[in-house]
């Protein structure tokens, strides 16, 4: 079930969950370029009340895990949308011939 189907059926349960707990049910719970877990993760932020995105930005910041910086990412670029920005998604990592940004 996808991320966001879950947060419309079980708000309360996933509020209570640490943000590599969330990505864990996104997709097969791998932040990677172009993945579906990536693309859920990403929606599910944007219907996530502000409160949790500051959570979520401190527990990155705070509590080392497997793809805290990418998650990272994608919190400060869902905070740059809700501040009016227009945000252009980059990618996790830089593969050669590509250009590489974290978002525009």
């Amino acid at each position: 079930m996808p991320l966001t189907e879950l947060w419309n059926s079980a708000q309360q349960e996933l509020q209570e969950k640490q943000v590599q707990q969330i990505i864990a049910f996104a997709g097969d719970g791998k932040l990677r370029d172009g993945s579906i877990a990536s693309f859920e993760f990403r929606s599910f932020l944007a219907l996530v009340p502000s409160k949790l995105l500051a959570r979520y930005a401190n527990e990155c910041l705070t509590d080392k895990f497997d793809g805290s910086g990418l998650a990272l990412q994608d919190v400060i670029n869902e905070v740059g949308k809700r501040l009016g920005f227009k945000v252009e998604q980059g990618r996790y990592r830089g593969i050669q011939g590509e250009i590489g940004f974290d978002g525009l």
